[in-house]
């Protein structure tokens, strides 16, 4: 298949954008979400407006109306992930909910949260936005199905900042454990069978803050310790690659401690691989014994790209309204485009057979955040 062809089967149908865009409530916000879409995903490189326009063949001012779709529209963005979430759950079983950051350079100032902030994937301070993703992981993938942006306090305590990048009133200083945990209850409150969270090695989270709000919450967890974390039971473990059910309780070192239930933390995984002289990577959990095979398949499954790679270079990265209403618009279409094009089937409408992520129907929905 030429690329043409390549592009024609990505691109999405009605019936996806009906499953996932249907509480629009205006037709033409529905066919310029289809629109941008089209464009996120026929686009190759750089995802400007004007780029996008032309790879869905628009007319040449169209992109002036995917801007004011993005930007400057109307349309609530929770409701769309939650039934993109939906959607995803249906196509394919869902393993995990795993938690990830997102690190975007930004050249200028404007841009809604910018700061400077070390990374630790590029070595050094960047300017940059920085955001939280859930991601539901299932066989074929992750897929991002809710965002949070990060602001730092200078962005919610000064008005004219707040004013010129339209952060609504309720938003406010969070840190990023909060902000995650905010996304976990979230995904427990409309519907969906809890799931073991993961955080992987690159989070850059307090884990002792995010492993004690999920033991609060009662959720089962998977969490990579920080590079440079000593824990006894690992340091045990010598050079062996994988250690199932070792307690370690409170003693990761006081990371974990005082957890809820320290007696029920165990090492699972402890990488150090042959040759490498280096402390190896140490993942903890409190799923229960007979659960750690599928703990171990997690892991196993996040050994390769970061988590939120593809959402970088379908679109995160390329963005460049200013407005945190357009940051969280174009997040949600990216996150939709990488699920279309992940799990959609051509030909069937973009329509489910199954639902293997809820228990029982959906909620009934009686408003939105």
């Amino acid at each position: 298949m030429d690329r043409r062809g390549q592009d024609a089967a990505q691109t999405p149908c009605a019936g996806y954008v009906r499953g996932v865009f249907g509480r629009l409530p205006r037709a033409d916000q529905r066919r310029w979400a289809e629109a941008y879409l089209r464009g996120l995903l026929t686009t190759h490189g750089k995802k400007s407006l004007r780029r996008m326009a032309e790879s869905a063949r628009l007319s040449p001012t169209a992109w002036q109306s995917l801007q004011q779709f993005v930007n400057d529209s109307s349309w609530q963005w929770r409701p769309v992930r939650d039934d993109l979430a939906d959607w995803v759950a249906r196509r394919t079983p869902v393993r995990a909910w795993t938690l990830a950051p997102l690190v975007i350079p930004r050249g200028g100032h404007l841009s809604a949260g910018v700061h400077r902030r070390f990374d630790p994937v590029r070595g050094r301070t960047v300017n940059c936005q920085y955001a939280l993703g859930l991601f539901l992981t299932t066989d074929a993938g992750d897929f991002s199905v809710d965002w949070q942006l990060y602001l730092p306090r200078h962005w919610t305590d000064e008005p004219r900042l707040r004013s010129r990048a339209r952060i609504p009133e309720p938003a406010a200083h969070r840190s990023a454990v909060e902000l995650s945990l905010d996304m976990v209850d979230r995904r427990s409150r409309t519907g969906f069978r809890p799931l073991p969270v993961l955080v992987g090695p690159d989070a850059q989270l307090d884990t002792t803050a995010l492993v004690r709000g999920l033991d609060a919450r009662g959720h089962l967890w998977i969490v990579a310790l920080p590079e440079g974390t000593v824990c006894p039971a690992a340091r045990r473990a010598g050079r062996r690659a994988v250690v199932s059910a070792v307690p370690v309780g409170g003693a990761a070192h006081g990371l974990l401690a005082p957890a809820a239930a320290p007696e029920r933390t165990r090492l699972l995984v402890h990488e150090n691989p042959t040759g490498v002289s280096r402390p190896g990577r140490t993942w903890l959990t409190n799923l229960p014994p007979e659960r750690h095979e599928e703990a171990l398949a997690l892991i196993a499954a996040h050994s390769g790209p970061a988590t939120g790679a593809a959402e970088l270079d379908l679109g995160m990265a390329d963005f460049a309204g200013r407005s945190y209403p357009g940051w969280h618009r174009n997040a949600t279409l990216v996150s939709a485009a990488l699920a279309h094009r992940g799990l959609g089937r051509p030909g069937d409408g973009g329509r489910a057979t199954g639902d293997p992520g809820r228990l029982g129907p959906p909620p009934p929905r009686t408003g939105h955040e």
